[in-house]
């Protein structure tokens, strides 16, 4: 059986905050958290731009939005978890 307790402790220990690619994807991650929170203020903005805007585009485009938020927070998540020095 795998002990998640000891794997946890001798793998996420404060050394590897030191490195900058957890660093930097903690921070890409969160960039793509705050983009996802306020995703639906964004698309209204960007629709509004549009014109002969309507509420089929205000989905599309809010649709998109949060395809890029999330995708963003997966590579912030994947930087930070991966590619440890």
């Amino acid at each position: 059986m795998i002990n998640f307790v000891y794997l946890i402790s001798t793998e996420w220990n404060w050394q590897r905050f030191k490195s900058p690619y957890v660093i930097s994807g903690l921070v890409v991650m969160l960039l793509g958290v705050i983009i996802l929170i306020f995703s639906n203020k964004i698309a209204y903005h960007i629709t509004l731009k549009i014109k002969d805007a309507d509420d089929k585009k205000l989905a599309n485009v809010g649709l998109i939005v949060k395809s890029v938020a999330f995708l963003v927070a997966v590579i912030g998540a994947l930087l930070a978890v991966l590619f440890v020095s």
